[in-house]
């Protein structure tokens, strides 16, 4: 997954939080089908990661054919102390390689 700096209209840097102050962990499957077994990027808080460069989210290391898997992550944003305040918007982008 990878994400975009958030933004609230005006520009400017202090109405810009970094993507690197975006943290990101997978947490374990909630629901899986098909053959597989499914690894979590992050299964903890304690393993959380910055979305300054893309993460992995899953992996799936055996089984082959058609399956799903699904989780819910968990997003932080640490908030600048000079950002303005304001309707912030951003993209977090999961991809499927």
């Amino acid at each position: 997954m990878a994400a975009t700096d958030l933004t609230t209209p005006g520009g400017g840097a202090d109405r810009q939080i970094s993507r690197s102050q975006l943290s990101y962990w997978s947490g374990p499957a909630t629901r899986t089908s098909g053959p597989g077994t499914r690894l979590p990027g992050q299964l903890t808080s304690a393993q959380a990661q910055s979305l300054n460069v893309p993460r992995t989210a899953f992996a799936k290391t055996s089984g082959s054919g058609n399956n799903t898997t699904a989780w819910r992550p968990t997003l932080i944003i640490a908030i600048p102390a000079t950002a303005v305040g304001g309707t912030y918007t951003g993209t977090v982008t999961h991809s499927v390689a």
